[in-house]
C-alpha cells in the first residue's frame, strides 16, 4: 500500500485567481510604471523567495523575505474577500475519509508559509484530518518542492518511491517524477491534463470525486 503526500493550493484548494492577483500586484509594486504582468507559469510550482528572485535579481535574501510575507498578507486578504469560495475541493473529504478508512498514511506538502498554513488550518477542517507535526511547508529550509515531498514521506516513515504525490503544477509534477515518486496525480481542468502528462503525472483528475482507489494498490 502507499502513502499519499498532497499539495494544497490548486489541488484541495482551487486559489490559483487569488494567488495570480496578489503575485500580479507584488509585481506592480517592483515595477513601479511598468505595464507587464508576471507569466502565470512562472508563479505556479517555485518557492516565494525563487519566484520574487526572478522578478527582481537585486533584492537581498532579507529583501525577498518581505515582499514574500507582503504578498501572502494580500493573498489572505483577497481570500478572506471570497468567503463564498473559501472550499475544499470536490471529494476532498471523502477522499480523506476513504484514506483513513484504508489506513493509508496521507499528509500535506505544501509550498505555503507558515502564516498560510496556520490560515487554511483556521478555515477549513484540516484539523480532524491532518496532524500538524506530519505536514510540511515551506519554511525556508527546503530547495525546491521535491525537497518537500521527500521529507513529507519521511515524516510518515516512508520513502517518496512508495508515495502518491497530488500535485496541479507542472514544476512539482516533474520534480515528483525526477526523485522517484511512486504515482504522479495531476489535477486541473480537462484542457491541461496533456502538458501535466507531459510532465510525469501517471493519471489526472479535474477533482477528488475521480480518485481512483485502485492507484494505491499498483
Amino acid at each position: 500500500m502507499s502513502a499519499v503526500l498532497l499539495d494544497f493550493n490548486g489541488t484541495l484548494f482551487f486559489d490559483t485567481c487569488f494567488h495570480l492577483e496578489a503575485w500580479s500586484e507584488i509585481y506592480r509594486e517592483l515595477h513601479r510604471g511598468g505595464s507587464l504582468e508576471p507569466d502565470p507559469s512562472a508563479i505556479c510550482g517555485p518557492c516565494n523567495d525563487a519566484i520574487i528572485q526572478a522578478m527582481a535579481p537585486e533584492l537581498s535574501p532579507e529583501e525577498r523575505t518581505q515582499w514574500s510575507i507582503r504578498k501572502e498578507a494580500l493573498y489572505r486578504n483577497i481570500c478572506s474577500q471570497h468567503p463564498d469560495q473559501l472550499q475544499l475541493t470536490r471529494g476532498a473529504q471523502e477522499l480523506f475519509f476513504g484514506l483513513k478508512e484504508r489506513k493509508i498514511p496521507f499528509t500535506l506538502a505544501t509550498a505555503s508559509i507558515i502564516d498560510n498554513f496556520e490560515f487554511y488550518f483556521q478555515t477549513f477542517p484540516l484539523e480532524p484530518w491532518f496532524q500538524k507535526e506530519l505536514c510540511v511547508y515551506d519554511d525556508g529550509t527546503y530547495a525546491d518542492k521535491g525537497e518537500m515531498h521527500k521529507e513529507a514521506a519521511r515524516r510518515l516513515g516512508t520513502t517518496l518511491s512508495d508515495c502518491i504525490v497530488v500535485e496541479d503544477s507542472v514544476t512539482a509534477i516533474s520534480l515528483a517524477r525526477k526523485n522517484g515518486a511512486k504515482e504522479i496525480i495531476g489535477v486541473g481542468s480537462d484542457s491541461i491534463h496533456p502538458e501535466l502528462i507531459r510532465s510525469g503525472a501517471t493519471h489526472c483528475i479535474r477533482d477528488f470525486t475521480e480518485f481512483d482507489y485502485g492507484w494505491l494498490r499498483n
